[in-house]
């Protein structure tokens, strides 16, 4: 069988079962032939070995069990970068790329500053911010050691030095120092959300995912405790829920953050919100 005749034969299996089923059929083709996307369009008629067949076989199914493309490939691309991800960790995705944009909009390539990013998981979001700002210093904390091993991984195969990666919950390890940012994709999933069971989430640490009965807790422990580790004027910005943008908002108020801007991702749903700490 050609490369052609199955990926249309793959697709059509997980149209029911993929809200992207070309696209994970190409993917997880990819990954067993060692090659990128455009060598499927050049080479259409190229036939596959056996063994191949019987790998991309074994994903395809693995993947029509409901296993994310991500962890069975080991890897998802983030701002552009190759990441290494586990069940351990959240798997990034591109919404949350809009975390960077605004931080990299609102702070000069030439400053130099101190950032901590909490729950960082795989590293995502402090292993690009750190890739566009080599002359800032990143702290990223996590609960789980085996997460920070994964991040560890991903800026190591990167060569970035600019991040130290520190265990423990939310703040616990970054006593005594301040920042000029603080950026976090917390849990925002309320705990009883049936999307829960659903989909690739199924297979991702609930930890990362859910926070209460309406999805707020950690978010309100991050707003409450980040004015210790904001110098004056810092930026807290985190992303959250699209149908919890009024919420997030008093969250933000009622913990004296000023200048209170609130963002739409890529599908034009609320989610960023940021505030600055009064000088």
């Amino acid at each position: 069988m050609n490369i052609r005749d199955l990926l249309k034969l793959a697709s059509d299996q997980l149209s029911k079962h993929s809200d992207s089923p070309r696209l994970d059929a190409e993917v997880l083709l990819c990954h067993v032939l060692d090659k990128n996307r455009a060598y499927l369009l050049t080479w259409p008629e190229r036939e596959l070995t056996a063994s191949q067949r019987e790998q991309f076989q074994l994903l395809l199914d693995a993947r029509l069990d409901g296993q994310p493309v991500a962890h069975l490939t080991g890897e998802r691309e983030f701002w552009s970068l190759p990441l290494k991800v586990t069940p351990d960790t959240l798997i990034p995705r591109p919404e949350t790329e809009l975390l960077i944009e605004q931080i990299l909009q609102a702070y000069p390539e030439d400053s130099a500053l101190n950032l901590a990013d909490l729950g960082t998981g795989s590293g995502a979001i402090a292993i690009a911010l750190a890739s566009e700002r080599p002359s800032w210093n990143i702290i990223a904390t996590d609960l789980s050691e085996k997460a920070l091993q994964v991040a560890q991984q991903n800026a190591d195969s990167l060569k970035l030095k600019n991040i130290e990666f520190r265990q423990g919950d939310w703040f616990q390890p970054l006593t005594g120092i301040s920042f000029d940012i603080i950026v976090s994709n917390p849990p925002y999933i309320a705990s009883n959300d049936p999307h829960l069971n659903q989909g690739d989430v199924r297979f991702e640490p609930l930890s990362a995912l859910a926070a209460g009965t309406e999805g707020l807790d950690d978010i309100e422990i991050i707003c409450q405790q980040a004015h210790q580790y904001l110098k004056p004027g810092g930026l807290l910005i985190i992303e959250h829920g699209y149908d919890q943008i009024d919420k997030i908002h008093h969250i933000f108020h009622k913990n004296g953050y000023e200048n209170i801007v609130q963002n739409t991702d890529i599908a034009n749903n609320p989610r960023t919100t940021l505030g600055y700490k009064p000088r």
